[in-house]
């Protein structure tokens, strides 16, 4: 029996000294103490019992309310899983979910933990549409994606067809090359696309929970966002489109799809599930990441906190009274310290104070303060 069997679904550890006694009442959960919640799903999953895991385990749960409310969660969502009879049956869904975790981190290609779930009837297509429905499906997406950065990286990847793809901080995909298609089913992140000409004529695709993107050009970025913080595990969020060469048609994932919108060279368009909500011309400035830099013009302070958010681990917040504040600047994103220049410079050009609770905690508010 796994580790998670012994387990309450409520998160309790039956055997060991953990118990729960924090509600859940809904409160945002950080990404990097969710990020620690899959990991320790993945070991007490893939590793027998043992009593020093136990314990470790124990203190890293009783450490912070948070952490329990993110076992609760996770509990949870592995209880749906089990239950999504209708797409997978629930013992395979149960035991490809802990595989799937537990061999990816053991470093196995995920195309091969496929093809050792076939003979039980399960595809990859049908697992992730299981998992598409579960809260937190980014994280765990991320663990099972056949390509990923992590929070700062940027990596360059060549596709059997010759296409290059760019990939930005915290972004993971698959790739999904069959006799029909070429997709790249984009799950988190940022990626810069320059295609290739297939010989086979199959047209390339790339996906998001959004709609599908379907190039007739060249060159291209999709970036797909989830919601703020402020709204945990809500379904919604948005995708970006921005076009440098040719031209992409956009098909929402719609229950009623209306016509696709052609989004010319120049252009930049966002979309969701529910259409096109906004289509204006490029903005260059947006596309620095490409060259390793983060370049804003006008921008507010706390747009620009946010974005910046999104190459540094924890969490950057912005006093409402400072939030309209309008920076101009460039600054390279080349290593781990990067963003802390860009803290830096702000605290030198802007009547601002930064303050660093931890390096994951770091608050912007006005210079007053002081």
């Amino acid at each position: 029996m796994s580790a998670l069997a012994g387990m309450a679904h409520n998160g309790k550890v039956q055997n060991g000294t953990v118990h729960d006694g924090v509600p859940d009442d809904g409160a945002p959960v950080d990404k990097h103490i969710v990020e620690q919640a899959v990991g320790w799903y993945v070991r007490r999953a893939s590793e027998p019992p043992v009593p020093e895991a136990d314990a470790a385990f124990s203190r890293w749960y009783t450490a912070h309310p948070d952490h329990a409310r993110a076992w609760q969660r996770l509990q949870a969502m592995d209880g749906r899983l089990r239950g999504s009879t209708e797409r997978v049956p629930a013992p395979i869904a149960r035991a490809a979910l802990v595989q799937a975790a537990g061999v990816q981190a053991a470093g196995v290609p995920r195309r091969r933990l496929l093809k050792t779930l076939a003979w039980a009837g399960v595809g990859g297509s049908a697992l992730y549409l299981a998992l598409d429905e579960l809260p937190w499906r980014s994280q765990l997406a991320r663990t099972m994606a056949d390509a990923r950065t992590a929070t700062g990286e940027r990596r360059d990847l060549v596709l059997p067809d010759g296409t290059r793809l760019l990939l930005n901080t915290a972004t993971a995909l698959d790739i999904r090359f069959d006799a029909q298609r070429r997709l790249i089913a984009l799950h988190a992140g940022e990626i810069r696309v320059v295609t290739a000409h297939d010989p086979a004529g199959r047209p390339f695709m790339v996906s998001t929970r959004d709609g599908t993107l379907t190039p007739v050009g060249t060159r291209f970025t999709v970036r797909r966002d989830e919601v703020p913080h402020e709204v945990p595990d809500d379904p919604q969020g948005f995708t970006r489109l921005a076009v440098e060469q040719g031209a992409v048609e956009i098909r929402v994932a719609s229950a009623v799809p209306g016509r696709p919108v052609l989004v010319q060279a120049g252009e930049q368009a966002r979309f969701s599930r529910g259409g096109v909500d906004l289509r204006e011309p490029l903005d260059e400035a947006a596309q620095s990441w490409t060259d390793g830099k983060l370049s804003v013009s006008r921008m507010r302070l706390a747009d620009l906190l946010r974005e910046l958010e999104r190459y540094r681990p924890g969490r950057l917040r912005c006093d409402p009274a400072v939030a309209d504040l309008r920076v101009t600047g460039v600054w390279p994103l080349a290593d781990a310290e990067a963003t802390d220049r860009v803290l830096a410079s702000l605290e030198k050009t802007l009547p601002v104070r930064v303050s660093s609770f931890t390096r994951y905690w770091v608050s912007v508010g006005p210079a007053a303060a002081r």
